[in-house]
Order: C-alpha cells, then sequence, then structure tokens
C-alpha cells in the first residue's frame, strides 16, 4: 500500500465536527483500526432558507481559471463542475506544475485560481505569490480539508483570503468562484499577463 498524507482523515474530521458529531477509533495490531463516526439525531426538517439557497439558480461565466490541485479525482471533477458552467479551466496538479501551465498560457487572461493550500513540491500560498508577480489582478481561492481557522492558526494564509473548505459541492464552487470574480480589482491592479522574474524552479525556491 503507498503512503497518503493522512489529509483524508482530516476533512472526514472536518466534516464530522462541522455536523456535530465525532469519531471514535479502535486499533489493535495485526487486526485493523475500526472508526466509528457519531452523528446527532436530528428530527426537525432542514431549514427552509438553506433549501432555497440550495435551489437557486447557479451562476456562469466565462473567464478563464486555473485549477490546482494534487489529487487526480478531485482537480478533474472541480474542472469538468466549472467548465459545465462556461468557463475555460487549466489544471495543474501542484504549485510548480500551475507556474508552468500559466507561463505557457496564450489565451486569455487568467482571472482566477482555485487551488488546494498543501501540496507536494509547492503549496498553493507560495504559488500565489508568484502567480501575483506576473497577474497583479489575479484573484485565488484557497481550499483544503482543514477549516479555514486552521489554515489561519498555522498562518498557512493570510487574513481575509477566500477560502472554500473542502468538501464542496459544485454548485457551492460555482457560486463562490462566481463572488469572487465579482469583487472590485485592487487599485492598479493590471490583469494583463507580465513577463515572469524568473527562469526556474526548485523545490519551491526560485533561481536566477
Amino acid at each position: 500500500m503507498g503512503k497518503g498524507t493522512g489529509l483524508g482523515l482530516v476533512t472526514c474530521q472536518t466534516i464530522v465536527q462541522q455536523s456535530g458529531g465525532h469519531i471514535g477509533i479502535y486499533s489493535e495490531v495485526g487486526r485493523g483500526t475500526t472508526f466509528k463516526v457519531y452523528f446527532p439525531r436530528v428530527d426537525q426538517p432542514l431549514d427552509a432558507a438553506a433549501q432555497a439557497i440550495n435551489a437557486g439558480p447557479v451562476p456562469r461565466g466565462t473567464e478563464t481559471l486555473l485549477v490546482v490541485e494534487d489529487e487526480p479525482p478531485l482537480r478533474h471533477l472541480t474542472c469538468r463542475a466549472l467548465n459545465a458552467q462556461g468557463y475555460e479551466v487549466l489544471p495543474a496538479s501542484n504549485g510548480q506544475d500551475a507556474l508552468r501551465v500559466a507561463r505557457e498560457h496564450k489565451g486569455a487572461p487568467i482571472r482566477l485560481v482555485v487551488t488546494d493550500v498543501i501540496m507536494p513540491l509547492m503549496g498553493g500560498k507560495v504559488m500565489a505569490e508568484w502567480l501575483k508577480t506576473t497577474y497583479p489582478g489575479i484573484k485565488v481561492i484557497f481550499t483544503s480539508g482543514y477549516t479555514d481557522a486552521t489554515i489561519a492558526h498555522h498562518g498557512m494564509l493570510e487574513a481575509g483570503a477566500e477560502f472554500l473548505s473542502k468538501p464542496y459541492t459544485p454548485a457551492t464552487l460555482a457560486r463562490k468562484v462566481r463572488d469572487v470574480l465579482d469583487q472590485p480589482n485592487a487599485p492598479n491592479s493590471d490583469p494583463a499577463q507580465k513577463t515572469f522574474g524568473f527562469t526556474k524552479i526548485t523545490d519551491g525556491v526560485n533561481t536566477p
């Protein structure tokens, strides 16, 4: 069996805790591990307001987006969901790959990046900082199985960064993307592409 990052368990724990539940774990050498998930019992119907939000129209767009996600199934689903809403989507598997994709892209300017925070080779925060030197007006949505409070507490992101907690539905993703795209650009920001200020990236460190 291959070794994972362990973030799958973190994602599960986040989902369960956000729902008011908890996870029980029992492990025995040579026999395996048992996970028991407990949720509070709910008898009342779903909140009508929440149903109304979920039932509303899903916003569309035609902008060019960059999706950076190291888990292939999630990357594929995210790209497919955004493609279905009319966006042109460029996929990348990590921060270094994203910089390469952006550098080689010859089409319309990339307006927004949807990126995981923690990835091999180069994480989302460092990658976003590099991209903003090339696309000053670019917008970024960070995603993670950790909660935004946990991400902020450990200094993984700056306060006020746009954040979308995993897991998310296609509709939630589309609404978040449209909401961030429609926000006014910062003064003096220019979405037009400039020239990258580096020639090589190795393990997340630029070399002249």
